[in-house]
């Protein structure tokens, strides 16, 4: 019996999305032990443990729904995913909504931190992160009016609201890390005026720029972006790896941030920033 177009994709996506969060678990388990050793417990503390509490809760049970979603939907008739405006199917993606919407709100944090929390610096990604909450409501409102009998899951307003969707979150990565990037670029650029080692700088600076512009992130949002523009399935597959790639991401960043190590407090120069 052949397969619903999709359904490869699909399974391919909660096995790879299991894996994923394996990896992500370890992450997770080093942060929160780094949290727990911190004796200073003010607002740095507070929002980190808090982020890193969110994450791992929608993380987990996004991963649990989507291998339970794989379970059920093998049938003596065949594979059936169930309809994208099915109760299981909603609490499914309203995982992901949120859990994009907490990084990228984290992600605004870190730029505002980086440049020396200078408010005019992310004026325009947290108004991005805000028409994003648009987009989210506008996204969960045409799956709930999804139509079986008449539309696909690439039917125009499906398409058109998911698009939307990548794109401001996309937008929003794209910036912070440009300015994220910037910012770590330009100030290694003044510490080897005065720093020997030079190379060993270079190093740190590569390093710092990819763990703490969530690089690895924008990239995965830019491929799902071209996915979903052409219609093909292997979004379902980017989708699925999705919320663990942004714990895997985070976690990184936060245990940057706890143990001290993360830009602007190794720095030469770290007057010019502190978390």
């Amino acid at each position: 019996m052949a397969m619903t177009p999709g359904t490869k994709e699909s399974f391919i996506g909660a096995f790879l999305e299991n894996i994923i969060y394996g990896a992500y678990l370890s992450v997770f388990i080093e942060c929160v032990a780094i949290l727990r050793r911190q004796r200073i417990r003010n607002v740095k503390h507070m929002y980190l443990t808090a982020t890193t509490a969110l994450m791992v809760i929608l993380i987990t049970m996004r991963c649990i729904l989507d291998t339970f979603r794989c379970i059920v939907a093998l049938k003596s008739s065949g594979v059936d995913f169930g309809q994208p405006n099915s109760l299981l199917n909603s609490v499914t993606n309203s995982c992901w909504f949120f859990l994009t919407t907490v990084a990228d709100a984290f992600i605004v944090f870190r730029t505002f931190v980086v440049w020396n929390r200078n408010w005019l610096v992310i004026i325009l990604p947290t108004v991005l992160c805000v028409a994003n909450l648009g987009t989210w409501i506008w996204l969960s409102l045409v799956l709930h009016r999804f139509k079986p009998d008449e539309d696909t899951v690439f039917e125009k307003n499906v398409t058109a609201s998911t698009n939307a969707f990548i794109a401001l979150t996309l937008a929003t990565n794209l910036l912070c890390t440009g300015l994220i990037s910037f910012r770590i670029f330009h100030v290694h650029h003044k510490a080897v005026g005065f720093a020997s080692g030079s190379g060993h700088l270079n190093s740190m600076k590569i390093i710092s720029i990819i763990v703490e512009s969530a690089t690895m992130y924008t990239l995965l949002l830019i491929a799902t972006l071209i996915c979903e523009s052409h219609g093909s399935f292997v979004n379902f597959i980017l989708f699925d790896c999705t919320p663990p790639t942004i714990g895997l991401v985070f976690s990184y960043i936060i245990i940057r941030v706890s143990r001290n190590t993360s830009y602007g407090e190794t720095m030469v120069d770290t007057a010019t920033m502190e978390f």
